[in-house]
């Protein structure tokens, strides 16, 4: 685990919590080299009994890597793992999915009744208008944004992919920021805790806010990201760029390019940003599909100015 300098913090602590509480109590006091397939298909089949495949199939994941590492110091002769290729089924991958065209307007119409504490309205807002992930956003601090240059540059140990990652922020956004600001302003965190002191809104309060507004079981914050690609998809936005907004790094690691990635065509992401928050807002009012792709499909005239300025990029 040290080793993976790679891995987000989230992401750490979950290899570390599902390892100590599944793994270690059956054979952390094994030595490497004695435990066998049976050990671990004991393990897995235990997870996929109380009901998470998913974990078991990490498990299964992160136990392989850890007798990779073993085999390579030499403290073991093979990787028990491999016995167990068809231990357990995979389950369907659901995505996050999307709200549809149509729901897209009645979420935005019934956030700032329904959507509780008014930090909670502010912060379902800018997931939807900044399409960030959910723990980028939760942790996010003040000092990260530039008010004045209308920026937000998440720190590289809470993204993802280990890189720094700039949001150019739209004017909606920036309504939003400034109205938390006069919430939240006097602290360091965007959103505190309102029950714990010193710590950040819980990962459980905006989905929590999402069910009681109708969306328990279809739609989760995270699911503003596949909301953003595939509307911004239907109106064809140019796809590299959704892909550095979104974080998508498809560059390899080892790139003397990619340290630079975040702050790739920032004048035509700056651009998309603004348009997305102004198709965001046309939705809220009704506009037809028809409508909206008049004024921001291709042949639209905002189109026209985003291409001259990708041309120039």
């Amino acid at each position: 685990m040290a080793s993976n300098t790679h891995w987000s913090d989230y992401y750490a602590g979950q290899v570390k919590t599902y390892l100590e509480k599944d793994v270690f109590p059956a054979i952390g006091k094994l030595p490497i080299g004695a435990i066998k397939a049976s050990h671990l298909r004991t393990i897995i089949q235990g997870v996929v009994e109380r009901g998470a495949p998913t974990v078991a199939i990490l498990i299964k994941q992160w136990s392989g890597q850890i007798f990779g590492f073993a085999s390579g110091e030499g403290l073991c002769d093979n990787d028990p793992t491999s016995l167990l290729k068809r231990s357990v089924k995979r389950p369907r991958v659901r995505h996050n999915p999307p709200l549809s065209w149509a729901e897209i307007s009645g979420f935005l119409n019934r956030l700032d009744e329904d959507g509780g504490y008014r930090t909670t309205v502010l912060a379902l807002r800018l997931m939807a208008l900044t399409f960030v992930r959910t723990v980028e956003l939760r942790k996010a601090q003040w000092v990260e944004f530039d008010l004045d240059s209308a920026m937000w540059t998440i720190p590289a140990e809470r993204m993802k992919m280990r890189q720094p990652h700039i949001v150019p922020l739209s004017k909606q956004a920036m309504a939003a920021l400034k109205e938390l600001h006069a919430l939240t302003g006097g602290g360091q965190m965007l959103f505190p805790s309102y029950r714990r002191p010193g710590q950040v809104m819980s990962a459980t309060t905006l989905n929590r806010a999402l069910e009681r507004m109708g969306y328990g079981g279809r739609f989760s914050a995270h699911g503003f990201r596949s909301t953003a690609t595939t509307v911004l998809g239907l109106l064809s936005y140019p796809e590299n760029r959704v892909d550095l907004q979104l974080a998508h790094s498809k560059r390899k690691k080892n790139s003397s390019r990619a340290p630079y990635d975040h702050a790739k065509y920032i004048s035509s992401r700056r651009m998309i940003m603004q348009d997305w928050a102004d198709v965001l807002d046309a939705l809220a009012r009704g506009d037809s599909m028809e409508k909206v792709m008049r004024n921001f499909g291709p042949l639209s005239k905002r189109r026209t100015v985003l291409l001259r300025v990708t041309e120039r990029e």
